[in-house]
């Protein structure tokens, strides 16, 4: 039977189904921000370090989406793989490398402010004494891994040392371990995190080198339908940079900013809302500066120049056709028979197309003809003749649209020459 005490006991039940609901949706709607880590990135545990801890300051919660940024080649992701993976998987992708002499991006994606700061180092025994690379003896021997194609564009710059390619870091290091080679030059991250694999204490004498292309930035990739997550991070990022509680963070990716590039200016936020993102002070590329987590500005690398000019001609036709066969014979079991590389499963990155010839790359004939001449085929690196290294080269601009001309290219000239390299092709 009804009554009104059952009734009070029916109104006390619903307050409390509906307070239960409420807290229930609260704690369903908490804040999260889900991040992609990548696992086969030697910077993963430190990227997940200081998404979880930004994500803090601002009252945040990270869930982490883990994925193996390999390629079909075993060599990275194509770079249009993070925008789909930003749009469908999570809202930032950590540890994206941004070269700080030319800032470059991957298509329809922005990037958040630098975080940490790395690059390519050079490596000897303990003990060793600390030199540049223009201070060791003539004739030293430098390893090298057959695909950090930046680094072995030093070897060019120095003629004081002889290189000696390497499959991989660890085959290399152990050279130097053995004294077989007097140093090596690798990617830091790879070089820390063997590092940290060994039991033992520190074996190795690590500095991080200067100069254009050595220094990078890593930064988060959103795309814009997660503005609001670079807006928190960026809050948050500043936040722990302001405190000094950045550095422990990023321990040991703090060390490029040191290494004797001067530093861009640094220009520091303004209080803002959360109305206010941050990100209207930055555009979609970063450069570096001497802290990490400072907001900065900088010219926005994905302007592209639209004024045409004649493209040179720098080979002739039959040095072109030629040179197909030796590609073939001696670089398409890396590269692919399309000059494609990893996008088609072959080891090797590709060697046409706008993403092998962006402009903010900054590579010019004598950087890729050099890599080619000197650090190429990679089981036998300099085996080719002079004539098959120019022939090579032609067929690669041709790949490039490069159109051929009368005069032929000369081993001497390419080495040298300052043309940039571009993809003209369709």
């Amino acid at each position: 039977m009804f009554s009104p005490c059952n009734e009070g006991r029916h109104q006390l039940l619903m307050a409390a189904l509906v307070l239960g609901a409420v807290l229930a949706h609260r704690v369903g709607a908490a804040a999260v921000l889900n991040v992609c880590i990548d696992q086969a990135n030697p910077t993963a545990a430190m990227d997940l370090r200081v998404a979880r801890a930004v994500a803090e300051t601002q009252g945040y919660s990270v869930n982490q989406v883990s994925f193996e940024g390999y390629g079909r080649g075993g060599d990275g992701l194509p770079p249009g793989r993070f925008a789909k993976m930003a749009q469908s998987e999570c809202q930032l992708i950590m540890g994206f490398p941004v070269d700080v002499s030319h800032p470059n991006l991957p298509p329809n994606v922005d990037a958040t402010s630098a975080y940490a700061s790395t690059g390519f180092v050079l490596i000897r025994r303990a003990g060793a004494a600390k030199m540049s690379l223009s201070e060791l003896p003539s004739g030293s021997k430098v390893g090298i891994a057959q695909l950090d194609t930046y680094a072995g564009l030093l070897f060019a710059a120095h003629p004081n040392i002889v290189m000696h390619v390497y499959p991989k870091d660890s085959l290399m290091l152990a050279e130097l371990q053995a004294k077989h080679i007097a140093a090596g030059v690798a990617w830091q991250p790879s070089i820390a995190a063997y590092e940290n694999s060994r039991q033992a204490s520190r074996s190795l004498n690590i500095v991080v080198l200067p100069g254009e292309h050595m220094l990078w930035n890593l930064v988060a990739l959103y795309v814009p339908q997660s503005q609001d997550a670079a807006h928190v991070f960026d809050k948050g990022l500043y936040e722990l940079q302001s405190k000094g509680q950045l550095e422990r963070l990023i321990e040991p990716y703090g060390q490029a900013a040191a290494a004797g590039a001067a530093p861009i200016s640094a220009q520091r936020p303004q209080a803002w809302s959360d109305a206010q993102s941050p990100m209207a002070r930055l555009l979609p590329a970063v450069a570096w500066n001497a802290n990490p987590g400072v907001l900065i500005l900088v010219s926005d690398s994905s302007a592209k120049s639209k004024s045409k000019h004649k493209v040179p001609a720098l080979y002739t036709e039959d040095q072109a056709a030629k040179g197909a066969l030796a590609y073939f014979q001696n670089c398409a079991m890396c590269h692919g028979p399309l000059l494609d590389g990893q996008s088609s499963g072959y080891s090797g990155p590709a060697l046409k197309g706008p993403e092998f010839a962006d402009p903010s790359y900054d590579f010019h004939l004598s950087d890729i003809f050099n890599f080619v001449a000197k650090l190429m085929p990679a089981a036998t690196p300099g085996s080719l003749t002079h004539e098959q290294d120019v022939e090579i080269m032609a067929f690669i601009l041709k790949q490039n649209g490069y159109p051929a001309g009368s005069n032929e290219l000369v081993y001497e000239d390419a080495e040298k020459s300052k043309v940039p390299i571009r993809y003209y092709g369709k």
